[in-house]
């Protein structure tokens, strides 16, 4: 049995370290946004399924012994074949598709060994109730998800802090090799055994809510298929949604990624391995609070602390999961269906991650996803507390609390009804002139007292007024006592810019509605980079900055960061008098912009007497000591200027440069 809890140990711990792991090295090549992530987990999911599914028809086509060798195949090839440091040649160029770009990335690079470790899990377990007839191998599923929540604790407070990215490749690939390995060892033991298991006799079989009859010993119920189905995609939209609320909010940081899939992984040990704690007295009226608490915070908006948000999301997210998963385990079949459950659970998890990823974005103009995991999962809790008190006696304690618990259920059912008829009814949003979404976030345009409002998840970047007499003044950031108002002037007024009358070239990461464009006088000029196509658009069809601009404007779409790479490497440095870092979508910080790389790219851009000017405005992270540092480190003074604006809040900018005239002047 040792042998059997090691491989699935290690297994499982290799194969959810690798996620964040790769996710990592290709984070900065699509602007650090939220969806790469996301779109990690639905190709991963996907991957899983697979791999369940080859577990599966290895099962039910080769004996015991046959299925070793042809695994061993699959190991050895992923073996020769593995490399988790992407080839720069997959690269994006800025034009592609984000999803297909990443999935392309993905497969081409852990696509393999990702398969062979999905693989594993159920298919040591089938070996394990064959070699040990009568023990259910339903155990060894919880130590898996044990070992892959272990292995995602691991990688934000040890691997990420102590290790560089080359080094935790490195020491993963051993890993893999160790896990080849024992995995090889493993299935040997099932030399000899002509057939799998039939059964298990431990396996009692409980009432569930989705089949109370005797299971049909010739095959599994298509109601309990479906049900199966839908519960594992319930948990899946739950946790990929909250993610991406999370992430477009705050910072798309391995933390934030982790925290909703540990928090659901927990829940898979708690249900497969001690079921007796999934009580539904105690996780409904969970469910209950934290539904109502979670659709608080998105009505609160830009007023929903970081702490309210991480609290009530990540509970909700674990309340859903127990719930879902709870359900499953107390329908789970005897062990010879053992690889179909698994299978189906796969199946549910990647259609799950296919709709928040690929479907939900072209379907809704915000993250309703969202709410309809919550609606399902309030389903879920409904149909098994209603389940459960009728079978209790009447009038008995037991049934009016059941029957309360699922009133409960109905009045936080109604609160996201409510919720998700707000967001959709375009009564509710008077002035939205636009509205929509992509795989890099929600922009809005916005319409009131005489200002149009460009508007990135919940916080604006960009006013103009609607007044033609002031069309072309910029209301919000870009002030003349701003980051921006202050650099321009400065840099103008010194002498050598007066005496020789010479153009400024200016770069900008980060587009918005364009407004640093009015900023530009006759023979300037000015380069845009902007990760988001859908940016792009909304600046030139709905704000007048662009086209209005006395000075040549050029918008460069990709992530600012490899195009300035790009740039380097292909025509040398672009000789920037300003160099504006302007790319924080909602409160997101995209921080692959704000490490020690990117900071001597941005100076390697400059002209010896240019400004670089950081736009650090955030409500829940204070990165004013990061860019000090990066300015003490390469011996350029930093100099804050914190402003009041036009806008619902106050703006913080850093400018960093080595002119002495430019310092002298503020």
């Amino acid at each position: 049995m040792v042998r059997y809890s090691i491989t699935i140990f290690l297994g499982a711990f290799l194969l959810f370290q690798v996620q964040p792991l790769i996710a990592r090295f290709i984070l900065p090549w699509f602007g650090g946004t939220a969806a790469v992530w996301t779109t990690c987990m639905m190709f991963f999911q996907v991957l899983l399924l697979g791999g369940y599914l080859y577990a599966h028809l290895l099962r039910r086509f080769c004996k015991p012994f046959a299925a070793w060798g042809i695994h061993v195949s699959i190991l050895a090839a992923a073996v020769v074949l593995t490399s988790v440091v992407p080839s720069e040649a997959l690269k994006p160029t800025g034009d592609e598709n984000l999803t297909l770009a990443i999935i392309r990335v993905l497969a081409l690079t852990i696509g393999l060994p990702f398969f062979a470790l999905s693989a594993t899990g159920p298919l040591v377990q089938a070996w394990q109730s064959t070699s040990h007839s009568g023990q259910s191998p339903y155990r060894l599923y919880a130590l898996s998800n044990l070992g892959s929540m272990l292995a995602l604790i691991s990688y934000p407070f040890v691997i990420e802090r102590f290790f560089p990215l080359a080094d935790q490749a490195m020491y993963w690939t051993l890993g893999f090799f160790a896990f080849a390995a024992t995995c090889c060892f493993t299935g040997w033991q099932t030399l000899g055994k002509q057939a799998w298991a039939v059964g298990d006799e431990d396996t009692k079989r409980r009432k569930s809510v989705y089949d109370t009859k005797k299971e049909n010993q010739k095959g599994i119920s298509v109601p309990r298929i479906v049900a199966w189905t839908l519960l594992a995609m319930a948990a899946s939209v739950v946790l990929l949604a909250t993610t991406n609320l999370l992430c477009q909010e705050v910072a798309s940081v391995p933390f934030l990624w982790i925290l909703p899939l540990v928090l659901y992984l927990l829940s898979f040990i708690i249900c497969f391995d001690r079921p007796a704690l999934y009580r539904r007295r105690v996780f409904t009226p969970l469910l209950i609070l934290s539904t109502v608490l979670s659709i608080g915070i998105v009505h609160l908006d830009v007023l929903a602390g970081l702490g309210l948000q991480i609290c009530g999301l990540a509970t909700v997210c674990f309340a859903a999961s127990m719930t879902c998963h709870g359900e499953l385990e107390r329908s789970k079949p005897d062990s010879k269906y053992l690889t179909s459950f698994y299978l189906w659970i796969s199946v549910g998890g990647a259609l799950g991650g296919i709709f928040v990823c690929v479907i939900a974005p072209s379907l809704f103009d915000g993250f309703f996803e969202f709410h309809v995991g919550l609606i399902v999962a309030l389903l879920v809790a409904l149909i098994a507390v209603m389940k459960a008190s009728s079978s209790e006696s009447e009038m008995s304690s037991r049934k009016m609390a059941g029957w309360g618990l699922a009133m409960g259920v109905f009045m936080a059912f109604g609160a996201v009804a409510c919720s998700l008829t707000y967001f959709l009814d375009p009564s509710f949003h008077e002035g939205v002139v636009f509205r929509d979404r992509n795989e890099y976030g929600l922009l809005s345009v916005i319409d009131e007292d005489e200002t149009r409002r460009f508007v990135n998840g919940r916080i604006d970047h960009g006013v103009q007024s609607t007044d033609p007499a002031k069309i072309h003044e910029e209301l919000g950031y870009y002030v003349e006592s701003s980051g921006v108002g202050v650099s321009f002037n400065s840099l103008r007024n010194t002498t050598a810019r007066k005496e020789a009358k010479t153009n400024l070239n200016v770069g900008v990461i980060g587009l918005g509605a364009g407004a640093m464009a009015s900023w530009l006088e006759a023979g300037d000029k000015m380069a845009f980079y902007e990760i988001n196509p859908m940016v792009e658009q909304v600046a030139k069809e709905y704000f007048d900055f662009l086209s209005a601009s006395k000075g040549e404007c050029e918008v460069v779409l990709g992530d600012g960061r490899i195009c300035l790479q790009d740039q380097l490497r292909k025509i040398g440095s672009a000789k920037f008098d300003l160099l504006f870092l302007d790319a924080f979508a909602s409160d997101s910080i995209p921080v692959h912009l704000l490490t020690s790389e990117a900071f001597d790219l941005y100076f390697e851009h400059l002209n010896p007497d240019g400004i670089l000017v950081c736009h650090i405005s955030n409500r829940f992270i204070d990165i004013r000591p990061v860019v000090f540092q990066h300015a003490l480190d390469r011996d350029v003074t930093p100099v804050l200027i914190d402003v009041e604006s036009a806008v619902e809040r106050p703006t913080r900018w850093v400018i960093l440069t080595r002119n002495q005239e430019v310092l002298s002047s503020k």
